[in-house]
């Protein structure tokens, strides 16, 4: 079995601010500490919009991001690292309550790629719409369109700052046409393309996540 960790990540404020963080797919292990508080583990959600985090002057990160679809007994999991500083023992002790699934990924991946919809993603995985649902749906407890769509907005995102014509971009990604990009765009990043493409590589867009 593979394991569940796809990237471990350090991140230090260096002022009080707010972050950004953008939807990847991925659920992560999160290390906090502060300065003169007690430090805590938690572990993010299933973002399904861009949040806006406050952070203090100080505040130090490190996560362990999960790959997409990974199925996580999360109690578990943070119990079990209560106490524990971030070190090369943490992905042992998650893959210990985590488990990442073959069939998944081969499911989840087949939807990031070129096909046009959920129903074309099926036919190359040789299943019914209908069986890719509910695998799917029980397995990340997101459906085949939440994942095919995020995927989609992402793989624009990445590439949006090369772009002067949104509207034949927008064709070239998927999208019915501009229109229907801005509104992803905007459900999924809370930003408008342009907005988004000036701003990129400040998003987290091109961080490891669901591909």
């Amino acid at each position: 079995m593979s394991s569940s960790v796809l990237e471990v990540w350090h991140s230090v404020a260096k002022q009080n601010d707010l972050a950004f963080i953008i939807p990847d797919g991925c659920c992560d292990l999160i290390f906090k500490s502060r300065p003169g508080q007690e430090p805590m583990w938690f572990m993010s959600d299933l973002a399904e919009t861009s949040q806006v985090v406050p952070v203090k002057k100080g505040d130090h990160f490190t996560g362990y991001r999960l790959r997409a679809g990974t199925n996580v007994h999360i109690d578990g999991l943070t119990n079990a690292v209560r106490g524990h500083l971030p070190d090369q023992n943490i992905p042992d002790i998650i893959n210990h309550y985590a488990s990442f699934d073959a069939n998944t990924d081969e499911a989840l991946q087949c939807l990031a790629s070129d096909a046009l919809t959920v129903s074309a993603a099926a036919l190359i995985l040789g299943v019914s719409a209908r069986t890719l649902q509910r695998y799917v749906g029980k397995k990340t407890g997101k459906s085949p369109v939440f994942w095919h769509r995020l995927a989609r907005v992402r793989k624009a995102g990445r590439d949006i700052e090369q772009t002067t014509f949104l509207a034949e971009f927008a064709l070239d990604y998927g999208f019915s046409d501009q229109a229907h990009m801005t509104r992803e765009f905007s459900q999924w990043f809370s930003l408008s393309p342009r907005s988004f493409g000036e701003m990129s590589k400040e998003q987290g867009i091109f961080q490891p996540g669901y591909e």
